[in-house]
Formats: C-alpha cells, sequence, structure tokens
C-alpha cells in the first residue's frame, strides 16, 4: 500500500508540474508594464509610482520598461504584439488614441489591439500667456482672437500633439482665426510665450506650475473639469467658457494586448483600483500634478473608442495625416 500511495504521490507531483502556464494562479511571475517614452516622462513617472504598489499587493514584480521611439509608436507597437496573458501590459497616454491617425502606415489600432484595463489619472493642462497680456482670463482670449483675426498665435509641442488639437477644437467651436507654432521642446515654447512671441501656450499644468508661481507667465484658465488641488486659484476653462464638464487634460491608463481573458483584466483593475485609493499612492500621483482619475475596463474602452473616432476626425480635417 505504502509503494502504490507514493507512486500515486510522485504522479501527481509531476502532473501538477506539468499544467500549463494558464491553469497557475495569475500572477505567478514578473510582470512587464511598457512604457512607451523615456524615464521621467509624465506616463513613466506615474507607471513606476503604480509598479511599486501592485508589486507589493500581487506579490510578484511588477518591472516597467521604456520603449522610446517614433513618438511612441514602438513601444506601443511591441504591446499590442505580446501573448495576451496579462503578463505584458502599456501604460498608455492620450497619444495611444491620436497617432495611429498621423501616420501614413500605422504600427497598431487603438481599438483593436489592445484591451482597456483602468484610466489611472490625468494631467491638466493650463492656457499660459505672457504677464502683460491684453487679456486677463480664457474668455477675454476667445474675444480677442475674434477682434484680431489672423493676429494670434498660439505655441504647440508639435503637429497632433494635445496642446495642438485641443486648441484646434476651439478653434473650430468659437470660429477663431488663430494660427499654431510648432515647437520641439517645452523649454522653448515656454520662453516664446514669456516673450510675447506666440499668444499663447497650452502645456500640461505640472510643466507650466513653477513659471506660473514666479509670475514669469499667467495662467489664463487650466483644463480639469474641477480646480487643480496644485492651484485652486485658478479658473477652469469650463467655467470661462461655460461648458460644465469640459476638459483638456492629458490622460493616463492601463491597457493589455486584445484578447487578455476577462478574469486576467478584471484581477488586473481591482488591483489597480485598490493601488489608487492607497494614501501613499494618491500622494505621490498628485505631487506629480496629475489628479487620479479610475475608470474600469467599460468605461474606459468606450472612452479609447470615443477618442480614436473624435482624432482621427480631426486629423483627417487638418489634413495631417502622415505627418508623423
Amino acid at each position: 500500500m505504502r509503494k502504490i500511495l507514493g507512486v500515486l504521490a510522485v504522479t501527481l507531483a509531476i502532473g501538477l508540474s506539468a499544467l500549463p502556464a494558464e491553469a497557475q494562479p495569475y500572477p505567478s511571475r514578473p510582470i512587464r508594464l511598457i512604457v512607451a517614452y523615456g524615464p521621467g516622462s509624465g506616463a513613466d513617472i506615474v507607471a513606476r509610482i503604480l509598479a511599486d504598489k501592485l508589486s507589493e499587493q500581487m506579490k510578484v514584480s511588477v518591472v516597467v520598461e521604456n520603449r522610446d521611439g517614433a513618438g511612441g509608436a514602438i513601444g506601443t507597437a511591441m504591446a499590442a504584439k505580446a501573448a495576451p496573458d496579462g503578463y505584458t501590459l502599456l501604460m498608455a497616454p492620450t497619444t495611444l488614441t491620436v497617432s495611429p491617425s498621423m501616420m501614413k502606415e500605422p504600427t497598431y489600432d487603438p481599438v483593436n489591439d489592445f484591451s482597456a484595463v483602468t484610466k489611472v489619472a490625468v494631467q491638466p493642462m493650463a492656457a499660459v500667456t505672457r504677464p502683460d497680456a491684453p487679456y486677463k482670463d480664457f474668455k477675454e482670449l476667445i474675444t480677442y482672437a475674434k477682434a484680431n483675426p489672423g493676429k494670434v498665435m498660439y505655441g504647440t509641442s508639435g503637429k497632433g500633439s494635445p496642446s495642438h488639437l485641443e486648441v484646434e477644437l476651439l478653434r473650430q467651436r468659437y470660429g477663431i482665426d488663430i494660427q499654431d507654432v510648432p515647437y520641439k521642446s517645452f523649454g522653448q515654447a515656454i520662453t516664446d510665450t514669456m516673450n510675447g512671441l506666440v499668444s499663447f501656450y497650452f502645456p500640461t499644468l505640472p510643466a507650466a506650475l513653477t513659471h506660473i508661481n514666479s509670475g514669469k507667465v499667467r495662467s489664463l484658465a487650466v483644463g480639469s473639469p474641477q480646480r487643480s488641488p496644485q492651484a485652486p486659484q485658478l479658473p477652469t476653462i469650463a467655467e470661462e467658457l461655460g461648458l460644465p464638464g469640459y476638459e483638456i487634460s492629458v490622460w493616463y491608463g492601463i491597457v493589455a494586448p486584445a484578447g487578455t481573458a476577462k478574469d486576467i483584466v478584471a484581477k488586473l483593475d481591482s488591483e489597480i483600483s485598490t493601488a489608487l485609493k492607497s494614501p501613499e499612492v494618491r500622494e505621490r500621483i498628485e505631487k506629480t500634478g496629475a489628479i487620479i482619475s479610475p475608470m474600469g475596463p467599460d468605461k474606459f474602452g468606450e472612452m479609447i473608442r470615443a477618442e480614436t473616432s473624435k482624432w482621427d476626425k480631426l486629423v483627417q480635417e487638418l489634413g495631417l495625416k502622415g505627418a508623423n
């Protein structure tokens, strides 16, 4: 009998060791979190804060891997082609839904190549101008632009960037004649804004806050739906223009390769939601100027589809196809 029991035990052990990875509890090995931009970028900072907490919670390493290049297309395409097993994720910013529309030959499809997991946070943008500009708030800027067609120029972080496309939406809404001036760096764009070479610029609030606090630029309004905790004295664009809920911001969220099992997506969503409720994580993310803004898989997926359609339509209208 002992011999029989021994044989059964060995057989069972061999059988368990031969089980496929899918049969093991998830997660059972390190998770790779791809950031398609370099170290120190907004996406990278938020990803590392989240990865630290998820590693602690999930009892496996969540390793941030920077895959910079081609405006985020290299790392994003890599994530899209990864196995849909929950062990490769992407920290996706707003550009996930914009870049393919700008490419002559898109390397990924934001809707069909990914499964939405969780929206994590947003960084509001801020309209800034020189301190002695003739407009004191964003509403006055719109009025000034209408009265001076063709004379208002605004800085952007490049064709197809949020600082370009968001202002183009406002241009269309209010029928104003303004001209974009693309820059390769934040430093040059903010310097030319200070000096009045461009009328205004729309960087993220965290990037502009030092210059706002020092008085080198004046902020006309911020793009968050509610006033920012980092600058509660600044009105929102929604307030200024009487557009409740209107938002101009850069968002960050986690997506997985298309076909990732729903139970894995649900597990990740739950773990990320728990992490974002941690006081430590909230404090660290909010110190970057971002606002925690969780959104589950279904709603986040709907948002990605809506944004992809919105930006694709605008890029086509502006003739920007192939600009990247």
